[in-house]
């Protein structure tokens, strides 16, 4: 009954997000505002730029799930190209490491206020005043414009809403017994390790709260160093099930954006896991806190991914356009 239960909300959770997808692309695709344009392309004009703009996004919104999903909406909308997501995407994954202390804010408590804001703002544009016949088209033009930015707001918000109805349906699970046990038997081998925090992550949906329930583990000495480390990785792999399911019958950039996102992760752990007795060397070296360990493990682990990919960004840009092509066009 629980399962059942569960499922449904997921879906519904799902239906409220694609609905926000939609709204949000149908919003972005109305404006023709150079000057909002020109804005969004001075904040991911360079790849560097991009990785300060997922930062502070992430910083800002406390999931990284949340910037690259909002990303690829952006990019289905057409406001953003696919290269230009790379930066961001960098960005959100050192920006989430803020969120395993500060699991405490609820991104879809946002979801609402947005909604209620772009609901005004798009109503509102029905209501303008008339002026003379002379500024008939002016008017026109400005009330396209609020009501696709109201729209815009609508869809953002649903999204949240949609993302937090997805976490808070998959959320008991983190305290069920059977994920618990399925934790503490990753430390018989830091590859089951992985596993387990890609499973658990991605049926719970936020590596926030999986990181958490790992370090309530290490806290209690169920869990070695090893197995901890490898739990981090396997987070980090798990986040990445969001965007694969926000690609689902998406343009080809929203798949690789998504695609990217799979690869800059699983390319991170197949490099950190190769050095992992050293690696967990200078985790200890830098604290004796099980904790505390865990937590400097998902910090370097994100930073130093992100930024060996960064110069290679516009090579990945490359790599995942020649293996995910455009569709043919039928003659």
């Amino acid at each position: 009954m629980f399962y059942t239960r569960m499922v449904m909300e997921v879906a519904a959770g799902l239906l409220v997000f694609i609905i926000g997808l939609f709204t949000l692309r149908s919003g972005m695709g109305e404006l023709s505002n150079r000057e909002s344009e020109r804005l969004i392309e001075r904040l991911v004009k360079t790849p560097f730029r991009g990785l300060l703009t997922g930062i502070v996004a992430t910083a800002m919104l406390q999931s990284g799930a949340a910037v690259t999903i909002l990303s690829m909406g952006l990019v289905a909308a057409g406001t953003l190209r696919f290269a230009d997501t790379i930066g961001i995407i960098l960005g959100s994954n050192i920006g989430s490491t803020l969120t395993v202390g500060l699991l405490s804010l609820n991104l879809d408590a946002f979801g609402p206020y947005l909604v209620a804001a772009g609901s005004i703002a798009f109503l509102a544009s029905f209501f303008a005043p008339h002026k003379r016949p002379s500024s008939v088209s002016i008017k026109a033009t400005a009330q396209r414009r609020i009501r696709a930015w109201g729209l815009s707001v609508i869809g953002f918000g649903t999204l949240f809403v949609g993302f937090g109805l997805m976490t808070h349906a998959t959320m008991p699970l983190a305290s069920s017994p059977w994920v618990t046990h399925l934790l503490l038997q990753a430390g018989r081998h830091p590859m089951l390790g992985i596993a387990a925090g890609t499973v658990v992550t991605a049926m719970i949906g936020s590596s926030s709260a999986s990181t958490a329930l790992t370090m309530s583990l290490a806290k209690a000495g169920a869990l070695p160093l090893l197995a901890g480390i490898a739990i981090v990785f396997g987070n980090n792999i798990g986040t990445c099930a969001t965007a694969l399911l926000a690609a689902i019958g998406g343009t080809r950039d929203v798949l690789r954006v998504a695609a990217f996102h799979v690869l800059l992760n699983v390319l991170g752990t197949c490099i950190f896991f190769l050095a992992l007795l050293p690696f967990a060397k200078l985790v200890q070296s830098v604290t004796k806190d099980p904790v505390t360990q865990i937590v400097v493990a998902h910090v370097l682990f994100n930073v130093i991914s992100s930024l060996a990919a960064l110069p290679f960004s516009r090579l990945f840009a490359r790599l995942l356009t020649a293996v995910i092509p455009d569709r043919r066009r039928s003659a």
